[in-house]
């Protein structure tokens, strides 16, 4: 199952092959799609975005918006915004809180954000001109269960099937209240779960592949004394 109407077939095919409104399905799917993906900073939809810069005239109070980043949801990591020249500098940049810019507005190396806006505030004296790379988790494109190309395509196809259990769970239990259906929801339940298991573990591979080899006692590509990942004889 790949595409958005293979999902509209296999969402029929729960409800004991009955139809659902398709602007309610549509909405019970975006619904089921927006709960799974901010339940984890999922691996596959961490991005960086390299597509703002700035320059030494830049204060605190010039605005970078992020109105052309695609499906910005949130910031991803503890040092989020990183400024790079271009060749071998870089500057960190921390998020501080964006009611609290007037007291942070000279602090150098953080960075308010107002959601309300979209748009993105540096601190103190922006050392020199550069891009910003920003990481971050995305939110996927909306399935369109009309569709019949591939959709969530952030995520392998397998996984797919979850969020039409998720659809048909909801309709079933908050629209349909035929006795069969109430019956079968806690084997839509079980199965659900199951895949989400899968699903979770598939993301925990991924990110333990990413951290494995990180160690936080590490500096600019030299381990310091002690740290976990030396390898001479110290």
């Amino acid at each position: 199952m790949t595409t958005g109407t293979e999902l509209t077939t296999f969402v029929t095919s729960l409800n004991a092959e009955a139809t659902i409104d398709p602007v309610l399905l549509a909405s019970l799917v975006q619904t089921a799609q927006a709960v799974i993906e901010e339940e984890r900073p999922w691996m596959s939809l961490r991005k960086t975005d390299p597509s703002l810069s700035v320059t030494t005239s830049n204060t605190w109070q010039t605005a970078k918006s992020f109105s052309g980043i695609t499906g910005f949801s949130r910031f991803y990591g503890d040092i989020p915004i990183k400024l790079f020249d271009g060749t071998s500098r870089i500057e960190r940049y921390r998020l501080v809180p964006f009611d609290r810019r007037l007291e942070y507005k000279d602090v150098s190396n953080t960075a308010c954000y107002d959601y309300a806006n979209g748009n993105l505030y540096l601190n103190g004296t922006v050392p020199f001109a550069g891009t910003l790379y920003i990481s971050y988790v995305s939110a996927s494109t909306a399935i369109d269960v009309t569709t019949a190309t591939a959709v969530w395509s952030a995520f392998p196809s397998r996984f797919l099937p979850l969020v039409g259990y998720y659809a048909t769970g909801i309709y079933k239990g908050a629209v349909d209240y035929d006795s069969i259906n109430k019956l079968m929801l806690p084997t839509n339940a079980a199965t659900l779960q199951a895949l989400k298991n899968a699903m979770e573990k598939w993301d925990d591979n991924l990110q333990l592949s990413d951290l494995e080899h990180n160690d936080p006692t590490e500096s600019y590509g030299h381990p310091r004394s002690g740290a976990i990942n030396r390898n001479d004889t110290e």
